[in-house]
């Protein structure tokens, strides 16, 4: 009795201490990390991103809006939580400003998320409004008020655009809420939308104002410092589907009543953008399924420079491919994108709730992040993203709160040597490389760096192997080449020696066997010997001038 009383504790032991593990685990990795090999197959890999905090509006004190002896006070039934957050933004003075559209108001906090002020009343619009009072008669007036905004950007001189959607305008206010500039739907033939349901704005260093439209295809509709309509900036480009290219086909021979009837094929228009250092805005696609133009990197003329790198076509943002769940398939929706410190681009999928985030060469660095359906503590509705430091943040507009990411150990090990490949310092950066593959074996691209490191440092043989694990044809091309040469060079005097030896053997053996000086069966067997010499040399001589660029893991790296 005694025994199997311990038995049974030794096991309820072992199961708490199994859920106890368990439940450790999911803290620290809410989310399950992977990343894409050479052949687009999804594999683990180490977190670069943890979870370290979550705000939301009790944390940020909006309960102070709706409390008398508070400073930020506005009325008793101020909402003291988020509704249906759509944007924020992080301004060089390290202020949020937070778009809370259905409060229909901005929240300002300092960069802990400390309450700063709440924008909600505005004056000096030249819009005005009717509003049907008790006794049936109609007043005017000035539409001092935000309407579902969605988007907002500040400037360095921390003057606000706000995206007021369903007053279809863009304002430009100070700190004070004192209208600048109203920016509304252009008086253009150009502009051929009856509506100004405006998104996203963002502003350039010349103070030239970017609006998004979901109505409008043509690109970000563009104006001037002084509220000129300048036209529309970087169009994406007509997804090319079996449709189109049938329609394009039968226009061709078609009636012109026919060619009525065909679909016209409308390229999609932007979901977010972001402008860098730089001046560079990159946009972002949200349109499910699409893949022309999903993201894009516009210099100043609104020409993508992606899509003119030398691998810009090979380049897939977002998951290589559908998953479907329950009967459903889920495909990447990018809905908005932020370029973080050295150019990191870091793109929110909207569907699945992960963030993509690639070096400034768009090369993967991690995939984290999740769906609230897939795990406790995931995204139901992610809004936005922004990134700052080493950290990476996440609006949900339906949890209405924001989930702040901190770069691991392992994650700062890759950012470093990512960094130094991309300035070219390969052998700088080894030792870096070795340890991130120490870490995670399946981190492609640290395949790739070790073998342009051993490259630079004329360790051909070596270079080689790390570079068919990263199935790097071009550089791995290099590398043989190199081999090649240097056998060949400290080779050739050798495999000449060796040769003449074999011939000058061959003919010694074979006079000597015609004069009948060697026995009939031990000629054979040095003829033998010989021939098999050659072969054997030939063979690594031929071996020298082929290649097997057959990739993968290469075993005892």
């Amino acid at each position: 009795m005694t025994l199997n009383i311990k038995k049974a504790l030794c096991i309820l032991l072992a199961a708490m201490l199994t859920v106890t593990m368990a439940v450790t685990a999911f803290a620290d990795d809410p989310y399950t990390s992977y990343n894409y090999n050479a052949w687009k197959e999804a594999v683990p890999s180490q977190n670069g991103y943890q979870v370290t905090d979550t705000i939301t509006g009790a944390d940020i004190g909006l309960d102070q809006l709706s409390d008398p002896d508070s400073e930020f006070f506005i009325s008793e039934d101020e909402p003291a939580t988020l509704s249906d957050a759509k944007d924020f933004f992080l301004s060089e003075n390290e202020e949020w400003y937070i778009v809370d559209t259905g409060n229909n108001r901005i929240i300002k906090t300092d960069l802990e998320f400390n309450l700063l002020a709440c924008y909600k009343t505005f004056t000096g619009s030249s819009m005005t409004t009717e509003t049907t009072l008790e006794d049936g008669t109609t007043e005017v007036t000035e539409a001092n008020t935000l309407k579902s905004p969605y988007g907002i950007y500040v400037d360095e001189d921390d003057i606000m655009y706000i995206a007021d959607r369903d007053n279809q305008r863009v304002i430009k206010c100070n700190q004070d809420c004192e209208i600048i500039m109203e920016y509304t739907r252009p008086d253009s033939e150009l502009y051929n939308s009856v509506s100004f349901y405006c998104t996203k704005v963002l502003v350039d260093a010349a103070k030239n104002v970017y609006v998004i439209c979901p109505a409008v295809n043509k690109g970000a509709i563009m104006y001037s410092a002084s509220g000129s309509f300048l036209g529309f900036f970087g169009a994406n480009k007509v997804e090319v589907t079996a449709t189109v290219v049938i329609n394009r086909m039968w226009r061709k021979i078609a009636t012109e009543s026919q060619s009525a009837t065909l679909t016209k094929a409308t390229p999609v228009e932007y979901a977010n953008f972001d402008i860098d250092d730089q001046g560079f805005i990159y946009t972002v696609t949200e349109a499910a399924n699409t893949t022309t133009d999903a993201v894009k990197k516009l210099n100043p003329a609104g020409s993508n420079i992606i899509s003119r790198t030398e691998n810009g076509a090979e380049i897939v943002f977002g998951d290589q491919t559908s998953v479907t769940y329950s009967g459903t398939t889920y495909s990447t929706r990018l809905t908005d994108i932020s370029i973080g410190d050295d150019g990191i681009v870091n793109i929110l999928d909207y569907t699945s709730g992960r963030i993509f985030q690639y070096d400034r060469e768009f090369n993967l660095l991690f995939i984290f992040g999740c769906d609230q359906e897939d795990q406790n503590g995931g995204f139901d509705n992610p809004n936005a993203i922004e990134s700052y430091g080493d950290k990476i943040y996440i609006l949900d507009g339906r949890n209405n709160d924001i989930t702040v990411f901190s770069e691991t150990l392992f994650g700062s090990y890759v950012h470093e040597a990512a960094e130094m490949y991309n300035e070219g310092l390969y052998e700088e950066s080894l030792e870096l490389w070795q340890e991130i593959l120490k870490r995670d074996g399946n981190y492609n691209m640290a395949y790739v760096a070790i073998g342009k490191a051993l490259l630079n440092q004329d360790q051909y043989q070596e270079a080689m192997k790390y570079l068919k694990a990263g199935y790097d044809d071009e550089d791995y091309d290099k590398a043989f080449e190199y081999y090649r040469k240097d056998l060949m060079r400290n080779n050739f005097t050798a495999s000449i020696i060796v040769i003449a030896v074999l011939i000058i053997a061959y003919l010694v053996v074979k006079a000597l066997q015609k004069r009948g000086k060697i026995p009939n069966h031990l000629w054979k067997r040095l003829f033998r010997l010989i021939g098999k010499g050659i072969k054997t040399l030939a063979n690594k001589i031929v071996g020298v001038f082929t290649k097997n660029k057959k990739g993968g893991a290469v075993n005892g790296l």
